[in-house]
């Protein structure tokens, strides 16, 4: 008997592999292409050692207030924004949070593992001491395991705007769409996340996707604390840059400051 089978069945297998340069990022992602195909998505976190739970979820206070944040957030926000998503376009007003920084139940991910890479290793100067990884779903197998299917919803789908309701009303949940983690696509007129390929997860459920998903659907990517450095500036010649990823006046100032040592 294998080590694998010898296993209980509620023990997921993940595999993990260690890269320390750009060529071997690319020939992990080729073998995970030939057995894929391009439908991959990809999330860099600067500690390895990080779950795979939305902000909203990562401790008890926040997930108690999370609809006095989505209300308050809706009052502020239509008083100052000139177009403002409509009322009732909830999957538009969290994406808009999440863009802003405001804890949600939604993850990030983007279609580019390069720019997975970026995240993961952008703040090299304060957490060279930490493993970072890069995390690779399956989206439409992700789906398709939480009875969805295979299709990847947009974010602004009937589907997807019930999964996001409860974050705004209180006892509003369709039965069928608690305890699930949905996989779907961003659809909003945004240069930062078309930049950044962005697409998300929505997690009605405080399950970690890491326990969840099957052996084929999720893979870990570890880049060593030490290689970080590396990474960004391989990064940086491919284009990959924080102007690039966040495209705006104060990031391309940050970037020329970098290139020219200023």
């Amino acid at each position: 008997m294998s080590a694998k089978s010898a296993l209980p069945e509620s023990v997921i297998i993940m595999l993990t592999q260690e890269i320390r340069t750009m060529d071997e990022l690319l020939q992990f992602m080729n073998g995970l292409y030939d057995k894929h195909g391009s439908r991959l998505w990809y999330r860099g976190q600067e500690d390895a050692a990080g779950t795979l739970i939305p902000s909203i979820q990562r401790s008890k206070r926040r997930l108690n207030v999370e609809r006095y944040i989505t209300n308050d957030f809706y009052i502020r926000a239509r008083q100052i924004t000139e177009n403002p998503p409509a009322k009732h376009n909830y999957a538009a007003w969290v994406s808009l949070m999440q863009h802003y920084g405001l804890p949600t139940r939604m993850l990030d991910w983007s279609e580019s593992p390069l720019i997975a890479a970026f995240f993961a290793t952008e703040t090299y100067r304060a957490t060279e001491s930490l493993d970072a990884c890069v995390w690779v779903l399956a989206p439409d197998l992700l789906n398709e395991r939480e009875g969805f299917g295979r299709c990847i919803y947009p974010i602004d789908a009937d589907t997807t705007q019930e999964m996001l309701l409860p974050a705004f009303k209180h006892n509003h949940h369709n039965p069928e769409l608690v305890d699930r983690i949905l996989a779907c696509s961003s659809t909003e007129n945004n240069l930062r996340m078309y930049s950044q390929h962005a697409n998300f997860t929505v997690h009605n459920s405080l399950r970690h996707l890491e326990d969840i998903c099957q052996d084929n659907m999720l893979y870990k990517i570890i880049i060593p604390g030490s290689r970080k450095e590396y990474f960004i500036k391989s990064l940086r010649a491919f284009g990959i840059t924080e102007s690039f990823v966040y495209p705006d006046l104060e990031h391309i100032s940050s970037d020329l400051r970098d290139q020219y040592g200023i």
